[in-house]
């Protein structure tokens, strides 16, 4: 057979569906077929004897030249490249192998071009899939890590090095369990997962678990699984794709948090407001009640209404009264002085056990009266203690008067003082005790275990906070226990002792002048066969309005709560009812509605009249919604509720 001529050789290159040029030792064309004429755009002439990477410098770049000395070194080889293209779009195959003389000498490289572009729309074979789907998987910006059915990693992106910081070379071939990639906390969590994937329970899923990073800093994942399992339902492996969501989910805490601080401001706020307004109702009705037996005693004996032995209970009514209110103004200036840190100490060395005793005799009679007995115990006469005698004084007072306060008659009192490694002092009484869920608040100003107007107790509440400042400002604590309501309560002080002994300062007590006031003497109304209904809780404003009531005439039946009104109401049917608000157990309003709800024949439109320390309009509005004809706030002119009564009744005797 003839050997094929160079021309006809030339026609089959040309005649070729694929590119294909050769080039020699020096990598210099030396054949260039018609097809990659028109892959590139460069003639045949103008390439012959030339470096390809001079005509295309993007061989160099892509590192192309490469394949160019595999094959002058005798090896087969296949790139993927666009670089003889004219379109940045296109896609080429290129196949190279040595080119051979007669001898099998090598004597430069072929290379055959195909083109994958114009193969694109045709039907890809499965190894094109396979391609493709790599190069997603590796160039998603999401971390891609597939698993084996042991659930150790056989793929690690580019993308899962950058967010988890591992190489493919550190993790490749590792179980799960075998570096610290999960956080603990969600281990059980995604050992449950892997379970399920396991046994063909879950094959897709979102889950969301924390995962370490190489540096040891924790990020918030979602997890998008897919499990492959074979047709035995066994697992074969498990795709990952992996979605940093943590500042997402550093957002929604932030956003967690700021509602959480809002909600807990409004809150505070609210909370705020209504002990405020409480206060202030509370504060009203404590300088009220007194005044109405100071103001009411004063106007009756200015009259000359008072006489013999009820002169002398007036005088100490008066006093007595006088006092409690010298010493609610005195608690609301020193809270003052507090929160503006203008309260001074005169501090000097003092042995407190004086101090103590002082306010155990002066408290003595108090606690006598409600049958209440005090127990001592002192380790020592000499307790040196470096602070203000009048303050001491003034906690020893405000602790000593809250236990006598809040212990039912019969109980008991105790004081004891240690002064051994400090000076401690506890007061325990046997009284109603504090409600557990009251006991953090003790101490704070303004608040009580009982905030209605139903309360037993009176006081503003600002006693315990008093004593918790001025022991804190002699460098002491003091703190409160008790096992619940009707325990009884212990309140401990523990004060550093003083290194020498001076003279104490000498007590002085505290003296006020009483303030009288003279009421205008006017025309006086009689109220002759009026049977009235008095009911007051405290004793002494009861004994006060039932004595002023009598002296006009009217036949009075007194009663200290709620219960006792409603039974002498219907033992007989009173011509007005005049009624406090703030009683214990039952009060005012309570009073009313039951009255109200009484028929007209058996008393139910009695004329009736709220006598009450809580002044405020609010409280004026609430009382006549009630069912009060009038509301009238402590203190009361004698004058004035002679007058409202004559004026429900439609009474005009002079």
């Amino acid at each position: 057979m003839n050997e094929l001529s160079l021309p006809i050789l030339a026609q089959l290159l040309d005649a070729s569906v694929d590119g294909i040029f050769a080039f020699d030792l020096e990598s210099r064309l030396i054949a260039w077929n018609e097809k990659m004429q028109r892959v590139t755009g460069v003639s045949r002439e103008r390439v012959i004897g030339q470096n390809p990477w001079q005509l295309f410098p993007s061989l160099k770049e892509t590192g192309e030249e490469e394949y160019f000395r595999m094959a002058l070194g005798g090896e087969r080889s296949i790139s993927r490249t666009n670089s003889f293209a004219v379109s940045p779009a296109s896609l080429h195959e290129v196949h190279y192998s040595p080119l051979m003389d007669d001898r099998g000498s090598i004597v430069g490289g072929i290379g055959v071009l195909r083109d994958l572009t114009e193969r694109r729309s045709e039907k890809s074979t499965p190894d094109d899939a396979y391609q493709r789907l790599t190069y997603h998987l590796e160039n998603s910006p999401l971390a891609v890590i597939e698993w084996d059915r042991d659930f150790r990693v056989s793929r690690w992106s580019e993308s899962a090095e950058a967010l988890f910081g591992w190489t493919a070379e550190e993790v490749l071939g590792k179980h799960v369990d075998e570096w610290q990639f999960v956080f603990d906390e969600d281990v059980p969590s995604v050992k449950s997962v892997t379970i399920r994937q396991r046994e063909g329970v879950e094959v897709q899923g979102v889950h969301h678990n924390r995962n370490y990073t190489k540096d040891g800093s924790v990020l918030y994942c979602e997890w998008y699984n897919s499990g492959l399992h074979d047709d035995d339902g066994k697992l074969v492996s498990v795709l990952s794709l992996v979605l940093d969501v943590t500042a997402r989910k550093r957002g929604e805490e932030e956003r967690a948090a700021l509602l959480v601080r809002e909600r807990d401001a409004r809150r505070h706020a609210e909370e705020s407001d209504r002990l405020k307004d409480e206060f202030l109702a509370t504060l009203s009705h404590e300088l009220r009640t007194p005044l109405t037996s100071i103001l009411g005693w004063a106007s009756m004996i200015s009259n000359g209404e008072v006489e013999g032995a009820n002169a002398a209970r007036a005088i100490e009514t008066i006093e007595r009264n006088a006092r409690s209110q010298a010493r609610l103004i005195d608690d609301l200036l020193d809270v003052s002085r507090i929160i503006t840190g203008n309260l001074r100490l005169e501090l000097r060395p003092l042995n407190i056990t004086p101090i103590v005793e002082a306010a155990i005799d002066a408290l003595r009679p108090t606690a006598d009266a409600k049958g209440i007995q005090f127990r001592t115990e002192f380790t020592s006469a000499l307790c040196l203690v470096r602070g203000d005698a009048n303050r001491l004084r003034q906690v020893i007072w405000n602790l000593l008067s809250n236990g006598i306060k809040f212990t039912q008659r019969g109980g008991s009192v105790s004081i004891d003082l240690n002064c051994e490694s400090s000076v401690r002092l506890i007061v325990r009484d046997t009284g109603e005790g504090i409600p557990v869920e009251f006991l953090p608040y003790v101490f704070d100003r303004f608040r009580q275990a009982e905030g209605s107007i139903s309360r037993k107790q009176g006081g503003l509440g600002l006693g315990l906070a008093v004593v918790r400042h001025l022991v804190e400002l002699h460098g002491g604590s003091v703190s409160a226990v008790s096992d619940g309501y009707g325990l009884g309560s212990t309140f401990t002080v523990d004060l550093p002792m003083a290194a020498e002994r001076r003279d104490p300062a000498r007590a002085e007590e505290r003296r006020r002048e009483v303030e009288r006031r003279r009421s205008l003497s006017g025309e006086k109304v009689r109220l002759d066969g009026v049977h009235v209904l008095l009911v007051e809780d405290d004793e002494d404003s009861r004994k006060l309005l039932g004595m002023m009531l009598k002296r006009h005439g009217a036949d009075v039946a007194s009663a200290a709560s709620a219960a006792d009104a409603l039974r002498l109401f219907n033992e007989r049917r009173p011509d007005v009812l005049v009624s406090d608000i703030g009683m214990p157990e039952e009060d005012g309003y309570e009073l009313i509605a039951k009255i109200r709800g009484l028929r007209s024949d058996q008393g139910g439109l009695v004329p009736a009249i709220a006598l009450t320390g809580y002044a405020t309009r609010k409280d004026r509005e609430h009382s006549l919604a009630a069912g009060y004809h009038r509301h009238m706030a402590k203190p009361i002119e004698q004058n004035d509720l002679i007058a409202a009564i004559a004026n429900l009744l439609g009474r005009k005797d002079l």
